[in-house]
């Protein structure tokens, strides 16, 4: 995985905002940049996984930790950083050449795949053909070679097809899967016993099965309906969920591959988090984010360059103050009659 560094140079607010962390099960990992902030500035990317907060590695840090380790960084914040990867496993299709059975044109999901290289194409024709769990030819071929090459029986007594599973010559058609010969009605699911010579199916552990069997074999569960998922799947809280399943608390959207918060044991979306959650600086009216540094006083939070005195905006952090009306005041204004 290429890494990247930066250096941004304090005070803060540094101009993003993080999500995940180990208590999360999400690597941490760049939710939000500020426009023209100094994590944009930087190069920083939407989505960038965060490695290393000033040499220390986030692999264990909670959200919290990570949080608090950038509040501690000071007037410097060194990461290291590595651009948004795609980690997750892509849905496999069946692909099926010009004049292939209607029924082989569906979708496989997850797991062990069609074949060797993840892919079914299918050739129709007469009594001789072949249907070929494998790779189209490459390079120009087209469908009549592919028919053709198919319908070629074998040449030479050496070369007569045994069926893997009866060990008996094979006369007329055929198929092959998973590098072997087979009577088309005797490459069966094992569980049910329904011909797979149409459709796909899965190999797990050296045994065959329909999608149907295999999704109730081995499919995992959602963690609300506890359902079989057998579609696409949501990984979250160290759980399995359907998509419809895993959703905000309050508006009930599904939450998918979006950025979600905890409350209370139940997830929000990013938006009626803020809504219903969201810190707000008394100082300049927005949002506190994930790794700006903060404060509490009088009742309020603040960003730190934000808590200053309300007449000469002296900083304030760390510092002795009045205040009258709900704002702060240095020492100096606090009794004088401007």
């Amino acid at each position: 995985m290429e890494s990247y560094k930066v250096m941004l140079n304090g005070p803060a607010p540094w101009g993003f905002r993080l999500q995940g962390g180990k208590d999360f099960s999400m690597p941490l990992s760049i939710s939000r940049l500020t426009p023209g902030g100094k994590a944009a500035q930087a190069g920083v990317g939407v989505g960038d996984w965060v490695l290393y907060i000033d040499g220390e590695s986030t692999s264990s840090m909670t959200h919290i930790e990570a949080q608090n380790r950038i509040r501690a960084c000071g007037d410097r914040l060194c990461l290291t950083l590595s651009r948004a990867q795609n980690h997750l496993g892509k849905t496999q299709k069946v692909r099926v050449a010009p004049g292939a059975p209607a029924a082989a044109q569906r979708r496989l999901r997850g797991g062990k795949s069609l074949s060797v290289d993840g892919q079914m194409d299918f050739a129709s024709g007469g009594p001789g053909c072949v249907w070929r769990a494998g790779r189209l030819p490459t390079g120009g071929a087209n469908r009549s070679s592919i028919v053709q090459a198919a319908q070629q029986a074998p040449e030479g007594p050496g070369r007569t097809p045994l069926c893997y599973k009866c060990n008996k010559v094979i006369r007329g058609r055929y198929l092959v899967a998973l590098g072997h010969y087979y009577h088309p009605e005797e490459f069966t699911c094992c569980q049910c016993r329904k011909v797979l010579d149409e459709g796909g199916f899965f190999e797990e552990k050296g045994s065959i099965f329909c999608p149907k069997c295999y999704d109730t074999r081995y499919a995992p569960s959602c963690a609300k309906c506890k359902k079989k998922i057998t579609g696409e799947v949501m990984h979250a809280l160290k759980m399995t969920w359907h998509v419809q399943c895993f959703t905000c608390a309050a508006c009930k959207t599904p939450i998918r591959n979006r950025a979600f918060y905890m409350e209370e044991g139940q997830p929000y979306c990013e938006r009626d988090y803020e809504k219903m959650f969201g810190t707000k600086c008394r100082g300049c009216d927005f949002k506190i984010d994930a790794g700006d540094r903060f404060l509490e006083a009088l009742g309020f939070s603040w960003h730190d360059t934000c808590f200053v005195c309300a007449i000469c905006q002296t900083n304030l952090e760390g510092k002795t103050f009045y205040s009258k009306k709900d704002k702060p005041l240095c020492k100096s204004h606090a009794f004088s009659h401007v």
